[in-house]
């Protein structure tokens, strides 16, 4: 196994930060039906409908992303998701207060930001929400630069940014150092608070990967303070935090690696005639294990036959632990395959779909990975 390979992220992966583009309708479904838990994943899949045209389909997709961002404790996903579909259909009152009292009664993570959001009344989540201006950004682009003025609270809804300080001169060195905090999903920066006071950057602000921001201008949250106090004194707490624990404390580090921390291996028996034939023997990984199916990613070494894999439906899955000191079985059925690149090395990606399975044992496949994760 190439070392190429060890660092391939999963397609599902690959499909939400553009680097595989699909344009079929029916082929992202079968996709889908891999991953149906996969926020994010519905979020590109609606995001597909609207360029297609499908609204209606849309709305409901961006709904379910909605749905799923709460379920996972991810408030400012879920509200992205929630101003999409709201733009396809302009909500009642009573559907943006039931959005409202599932996003504050969900569990979320104890970040100063969820916490900040989850402080609002309906009327001030409201007024906050209505002045959210969303920002994409490829990777490798300036989003500020040390000496710019401080004019935007910028909120991440997904990707990686960088963020480097120079430090001031100590002793005899003859250069500043640097300083480098990274920056991901639901930190926030920009030195906004108080409202009257002048501040410039102090930091060079990139974006390492593609970056979904939100941005509310100062002048627009000191307006929207003056008419809901509660909105300034929330912020108030957000800097607090900040400035308590620490910026580099506060950030978390950038995370370039999918869910798994390491691949899980993969072999595979695939059956191409009757059930009684002499299967074909392949392996692979994955870092996508769902209750529904996965996501296996071959060896280099099959680049040359992907187009069996389209007429193959019957599989026999074998996930094992780094050593072979353990190994589960499911049998599958191939649902769509892909080729796509590993490093410099052309593979090929299968979508596997369990057969006759109960909930419970696909329960405990999902279990068996994350015992995998957590032995590295």
């Amino acid at each position: 196994m190439t070392s190429n390979l060890n660092q391939t992220i999963s397609i599902a992966k690959h499909i939400v930060d553009g680097s595989i583009t699909i344009e079929s309708i029916s082929e992202f479904r079968s996709i889908l039906r891999i991953f149906p838990n996969d926020a994010a994943l519905h979020r590109v899949f609606a995001d597909l409908l609207v360029r297609k045209n499908t609204f209606e389909t849309a709305i409901s997709s961006y709904s379910k992303a909605a749905t799923l961002n709460i379920e996972s404790g991810m408030m400012l996903q879920a509200i992205i998701c929630k101003i999409l579909e709201w733009r396809l259909k302009k909500p009642t009152r009573q559907g943006a207060l039931r959005f409202y009292r599932a996003l504050s009664g969900g569990r979320y993570h104890q970040t100063p930001l969820n916490v900040f959001i989850n402080s609002l009344s309906f009327t001030e989540f409201t007024a906050l929400v209505n002045q959210m201006t969303r920002i994409r950004m490829a990777a490798g682009r300036t989003l500020r630069k040390i000496g710019d003025q401080e004019t935007d609270l910028y909120l991440i809804v997904n990707g990686n940014l960088k963020a480097t300080t120079l430090l001031p001169l100590n002793g005899n060195q003859e250069a500043p150092q640097k300083n480098t905090v990274y920056l991901s999903e639901n930190d926030f920066f920009g030195d906004i608070y108080p409202f009257d006071s002048e501040k410039i950057s102090q930091a060079f602000v990139e974006t390492i990967t593609a970056t979904e921001l939100v941005k509310i201008s100062k002048a627009k949250l000191r307006r929207t303070s003056k008419k809901h106090p509660n909105i300034e004194l929330g912020l108030i707490d957000l800097f607090k935090a900040r400035s308590e624990i620490g910026q580099e404390g506060l950030l978390r580090k950038v995370r370039l690696i999918d869910r798994h921390k390491f691949p899980i291996k993969i072999d595979l028996q695939i059956y191409p005639g009757e059930s009684g034939d002499q299967p074909i023997v392949v392996d692979g990984y994955t870092r996508d294990v769902s209750i529904g199916g996965m996501c296996i990613v071959l060896d280099a070494q099959y680049d040359h036959v992907p187009a069996m894999y389209q007429d193959i439906k019957n599989v026999h899955i074998k996930m094992s632990m780094p050593g072979d000191a353990m190994t589960i079985s499911v049998a599958g059925q191939i649902v769509w395959s892909k080729q796509l690149y590993a490093g410099d090395k052309k593979t090929v990606a299968l979508g596997i779909q369990y057969k006759n399975m109960t909930p419970k044992l696909s329960g405990l496949l999902v279990v068996f990975a994350d015992i995998l994760d957590g032995a590295d």
